[in-house]
């Protein structure tokens, strides 16, 4: 006869492995994982100049590795969306970890294609082109509108003029509605 615990910690092994097989189907048909190499976090942070009155978001933050260096830097919003949900736990744990009492950053399971990004003042991605294309409208509104995003490895089609940086893993960072420079 199963006690209570003994039926949570199989449910809850139900639902780690569910979660595990979806992620892999999401990054296998939707989009593909990809991480932000550690090496540069930081110098990915410096060259946003996140501050303290800024809204960053990371659109498939993933583990949140980016976020929560965004967060240590400039103590600004800092929100990173993913649909996977083993990388939102991973995500949440380390936040919780690093930054337990940290109100200002948000782990939120949202599919990137239906987010709502106007209220940012900073978005961050490292997608790829396929899913740069489908969101391809959605980043024009949001540069019109005053908006500054970089993008990681990959150029975004269709909206023109852009700064690029190369990174000290001689990667490019596209950086796009930087305005005065």
């Amino acid at each position: 006869m199963l006690n209570g615990i003994t039926l949570a910690i199989g449910i809850i092994i139900i639902l780690l492995f569910s979660s595990l097989i979806l992620t892999l189907l999401i990054s296998a048909f939707l989009v593909p994982l990809f991480k932000t190499p550690k090496e540069i976090l930081e110098e990915v942070v410096n060259i946003m100049n996140l501050q303290k009155t800024d809204t960053f978001v990371d659109l498939g933050s993933g583990d949140g590795r980016l976020v929560l260096e965004a967060y240590e830097q400039s103590q600004c919003k800092c929100i990173g969306y993913d649909i996977s949900p083993i990388m939102m736990i991973m995500a949440n744990t380390s936040r919780i970890l690093r930054f337990p009492f940290a109100k200002e950053i948000l782990f939120i399971p949202e599919d990137i294609f239906k987010v709502d990004i106007s209220n940012a003042t900073k978005v961050y991605c490292y997608l790829n082109d396929k899913t740069l294309s489908i969101l391809g409208q959605k980043l024009i509104n949001y540069i019109e509108k005053g908006g500054v995003l970089f993008s990681y490895k990959n150029q975004i089609k269709g909206l023109g003029k852009e700064k690029m940086v190369v990174l000290s893993n001689d990667v490019p960072l596209y950086i796009y509605g930087r305005r005065g420079e």
